[in-house]
């Protein structure tokens, strides 16, 4: 048993539907410019990227961002939106280094009243007591 479809109410049913979806989602419909001219932009806005994230060289970043891009064979539907995120992750993993910056404090392994430590920005050092004539060893350290 065959049923028969009116053309026109399904015509009608589905424009119907279409209309309801760009009112969800208007942005799909959204036309970016090309990977060379979003590229351009923001090449040309590079001072206005340099004033948001001062903390960061954005244009190493910006040929960072485009040897991965390359080296991974990816593309991007928004490289503006991609290149903002991108920044926004290297400025917090630069503030996690600099966060975790460490001083070590070097002293005698037998020490005497006359002994002293000294403290360093780097862990491998060779510091020798005047006092003892030993090598001192990182005793403790701190975290700025």
């Amino acid at each position: 048993m065959t049923k028969s479809i009116d053309i026109e109410k399904l015509l009608q049913r589905v424009e119907s539907l279409e209309k309801r979806v760009e009112k969800l989602d208007p942005t799909s419909k959204r036309q970016l410019p090309s990977k060379e001219k979003q590229i351009k932009n923001i090449k040309d806005e590079i001072e206005i990227w340099s004033k948001k994230f001062p903390s960061i060289d954005v244009e190493f970043e910006l040929i960072k961002m485009l040897d991965w891009l390359k080296a991974n064979n990816k593309r991007k539907k928004d490289y503006k939106a991609f290149f903002r995120n991108w920044l926004r992750k290297s400025s917090n993993s630069i503030e996690q280094s600099v966060e975790d910056v460490l001083k070590y404090v070097y002293g005698c392994t037998k020490p005497s009243k006359n002994c002293t430590n000294n403290e360093s920005d780097y862990k491998d050092m060779y510091i020798f007591c005047e006092k003892c004539k030993a090598q001192k060893t990182i005793v403790k350290t701190i975290k700025n």
